[in-house]
């Protein structure tokens, strides 16, 4: 009786998710709570995929496909929180949502015979204008074609000393983007990086995309290239998820 009870809770729940993702740009958040009451009445964090809990309720996060586009796949934080333009991602020890993003590629690089876990793995979020959610989401997928083309021809000799104004005619036409040679994101925040260093963007985060592509150096060293652009000044109007590639072909 209590499972089946369960159930029936977590299936309304599953439908007004279902219903407000046509409707309303909250829809992930009521998907995110109904991970929540799920994982607490049946063990399973379904519809998400899986949630990570943490030891600061900030840095706590689910993992699930993106309600209106089963093909995409995203990192969202349990906790309430818009999107970029959110103070607390800029504070000291705020939480580190790219890191845990990179850490969970495998969620989408395991489906992608012939591809790089590494070199061919990219993470991007959309500015506020640019979002269809208003609840934080980082897109997990592979780095588009087109975008790795410019990344092996324009970047190869890229220096690691500041962030550098790149102009292509892919959908991010104009962006900023530096290379930090790391084996992890652990000890980079992309979103005080890109706030700190490129002009503009730490006073005006809501009109920021941020992007996150894997490097292999010449030498072997492995890194990481940051994108970020700033609207309108960069005058690009893309959005972020469109240098990837959501289902690694």
């Amino acid at each position: 009786m209590r499972y089946r009870l369960a159930f029936f809770s977590v299936s309304i729940v599953l439908v007004v998710a279902v219903t407000s993702s046509f409707a309303s740009r909250s829809a992930l958040g009521v998907v995110v709570e109904s991970c929540k009451l799920s994982a607490a009445l049946t063990g399973s964090p379904f519809p998400c995929l899986k949630i990570v809990r943490k030891p600061q309720a900030l840095e706590a996060y689910a993992i699930l496909r993106e309600p209106t586009h089963r093909e995409r796949t995203i990192l969202t934080p349990l906790a309430e929180i818009d999107g970029i333009e959110d103070p607390r991602l800029l504070a000291p020890g705020g939480p580190n949502y790219f890191a845990y993003a990179w850490d969970e590629r495998s969620v989408v690089m395991n489906g992608a015979p012939g591809k790089d876990s590494w070199q061919d793995a990219a993470l991007a979020i959309n500015a506020a204008w640019n979002r269809t959610q208003d609840h934080l989401h980082i897109h997990i997928g592979c780095v588009s074609g087109a975008m790795r083309s410019v990344l092996q021809t324009q970047l190869a000799d890229m220096s690691e000393l500041k962030f550098q104004k790149i102009s292509t005619r892919l959908h991010w036409r104009h962006f900023w983007v530096k290379l930090v040679k790391a084996d992890s994101l652990s000890q980079i925040n992309p979103f005080r990086l890109v706030a700190a260093e490129v002009p503009g963007a730490g006073q005006d985060m809501e009109n920021v995309s941020i992007g996150v592509v894997g490097a292999v150096l010449k030498t072997g060293e492995r890194g990481f290239y940051i994108l970020a652009e700033v609207y309108p000044t960069d005058e690009s109007y893309g959005a972020a998820e469109e240098l990837l590639d959501a289902r690694c072909r």
